[in-house]
């Protein structure tokens, strides 16, 4: 069945078609949830969420796009959605604007070096906003202002969260390379 296919027998409410699309994107899916929350069964909930999302907006799904593209703007865009409504509940952190200078700085070298699922473990340490930010930015590549935007805080405190993120990350794989560093033993030859 060619992606055509399954689209159009998703927009026909076909649950074959509804069901061939979710196994094929399912990596695809519940790898950016599970960047997004701190265990598998909130991750598995908004990734059935927005995927049912996906069915429900089918129909405007242009082909001129790539279907993974669309698709992942979609469950990004809930699990943001998610995020904002959860975080009016939960948190109520003030953080003063942040200026970095070093904003170009590229912060995918972390994924270069570390496995993804090393780099999943390493993120849940960090505060739930902080990890969020990260995401957006350094993972999915949405813009400072795009991240303000969407979760209601100013530039600088989405440059604060990345920066933040960035100190804590990089804490983190300088202990992770003392642990695997090897030691040498020495011995007492008389």
């Amino acid at each position: 069945m060619t992606e055509e296919e399954i689209v159009q027998g998703c927009i026909s409410n076909d649950r074959r078609c509804q069901s061939t699309l979710y196994k094929k994107y399912f990596p695809l899916l519940s790898s950016i949830a599970l960047r997004y929350y701190d265990n598998q069964d909130d991750a598995l909930q908004a990734m059935n969420l927005g995927f049912l999302k996906v069915l429900n907006k089918i129909k405007t799904y242009d082909s001129k796009y790539a279907l993974a593209t669309w698709i992942r703007h979609i469950l990004v865009n809930h699990i943001i959605d998610d995020f904002r409504k959860t975080a009016r509940y939960t948190e109520k952190t003030l953080i003063t604007d942040f200026h970095d200078s070093n904003e170009q700085t590229s912060i995918n070298l972390i994924e270069e070096k570390w496995e993804e699922e090393e780099l999943r473990h390493m993120l849940e340490v960090l505060p739930l906003t902080t990890k969020n930010v990260f995401n957006l930015y350094a993972i999915d590549g949405f813009k400072h202002k795009e991240i303000a935007d969407m979760l209601g805080i100013s530039e600088g405190t989405s440059k604060w969260h990345v920066s933040d993120a960035r100190k804590k990350l990089k804490k983190q794989m300088e202990i992770k390379t003392i642990e695997n560093t090897p030691k040498v033993k020495v011995s007492n030859s008389n």
